[in-house]
């Protein structure tokens, strides 16, 4: 190959123009690649901003769980304090339910003697049935005794009655014979 003293520089001056454009085109993709670097720094200044609201946002979500935290505590000591009333509650519904089961057993025996008390009445009832009874005949066989008593006391005020009668009769009688008795010893006597 042989060059010629014009083709060196036309060789050159492609070479410088070929260079340039190398140059610039290194220059055009050096500013693409820090426009790039620049567009990525502002992308990650926006995502770091944006963590940064996220950060702040899972502060305050941990400040909420925080204060969360602390009403579930407050709840739960709560809740102790209602468990231990409960069993409290629960102790003493245990003691209603024994006094309960005594209240029961009181009232079976307070059953047992009303269904003697019952039989009593019944056995009583029979008694007072039978002595009405007996009470009424005995009831029918005075009032008998009275009639009959009532009867004769009616035969005795006839028969007094009858007697007063006589008795006037028997009494004027004797009051014209004392009369005619008298009479007849005046004239005996003259």
């Amino acid at each position: 190959m042989h060059i010629v003293k014009g083709d060196w520089q036309v060789a050159k001056k492609k070479a410088a123009t070929k260079a340039s454009s190398v140059t610039q085109r290194l220059d055009t993709i050096e500013s693409l690649v820090r426009s790039g670097f620049r567009q990525a720094d502002r992308q990650f200044r926006r995502v770091d901003h944006q963590f940064g609201q996220v950060d702040r946002r899972f502060g305050e979500v941990d400040k909420r769980f925080g204060g969360l935290d602390y009403r579930l505590d407050g709840l739960d000591h709560r809740l102790d304090g209602l468990d231990q009333r409960l069993d409290g509650v629960g102790q003493r519904l245990d003691r209603v339910d024994q006094r309960i089961e005594v209240v029961e057993k009181r009232i079976d025996g307070v059953d047992q003697r009303l269904g003697r008390v019952e039989q009593r009445l019944d056995i009583l009832d029979l008694g007072l049935r039978d002595f009405k009874t007996e009470v009424n005949q005995r009831f029918a066989i005075v009032d008998e005794r009275f009639n009959t008593l009532a009867n004769h006391i009616d035969a005795f005020m006839k028969l007094h009655e009858t007697l007063d009668i006589e008795f006037k009769v028997i009494k004027e009688q004797m009051s014209r014979m004392e009369a005619r008795l008298k009479a007849l010893e005046a004239s005996r006597s003259t």
